[in-house]
């Protein structure tokens, strides 16, 4: 059973952390993010892992999920949605090297632009065609038939 983490307050361990680690999203199109950060959440290959300051060393592989990250600088986390990829572990400094990443404040301009883009398609408008209904309508009537044909049999 996972524990629930915290989403707004810091535990008291976190928030008086001295000494940050910096931290550096980078995906295929370029540098997402940059900053100093508390602690940083990582949706870890085998598992959520948390990172802070003088970590030990690692190299692991992420899977699809959520970066959760403290900044020095702001008392509410931040999210970054992550397709997968790799991050780098050094006492002082983390790096995400992500397969694609999305900051959550611009998930939902992301979704609405797909959406809007999908439905403008070529292949959209070809399915919304009247000829395309009449064929798509045909076929499931011929389909019923044999259908029904089979089963008297």
């Amino acid at each position: 059973m996972a524990i629930p983490r915290p989403t707004t307050a810091l535990p008291a361990f976190i928030a008086t952390t001295t000494h940050p680690v910096a931290l550096q999203v980078i995906s295929l199109t370029g540098e997402l993010w940059s900053g100093d950060v508390r602690e940083v959440r990582l949706p870890g290959s085998q598992g959520e892992f948390g990172v802070m300051a003088q970590h030990t060393p690692l190299l692991s592989t992420l899977r699809e999920g959520m970066l959760t990250i403290h900044p020095v600088a702001e008392a509410h986390p931040m999210h970054i949605y992550v397709s997968g990829g790799y991050v780098e572990v050094q006492p002082g400094r983390v790096i995400v090297l992500a397969d694609l990443a999305l900051r959550s404040d611009n998930l939902d301009a992301a979704r609405a632009r797909t959406a809007r883009d999908a439905a403008a398609s070529p292949m959209a408008a070809a399915f919304t065609d009247m000829a395309y209904a009449r064929l798509h309508a045909q076929l499931v009537h011929d389909r019923t038939v044999i259908l029904e044909r089979r089963r008297w049999r």
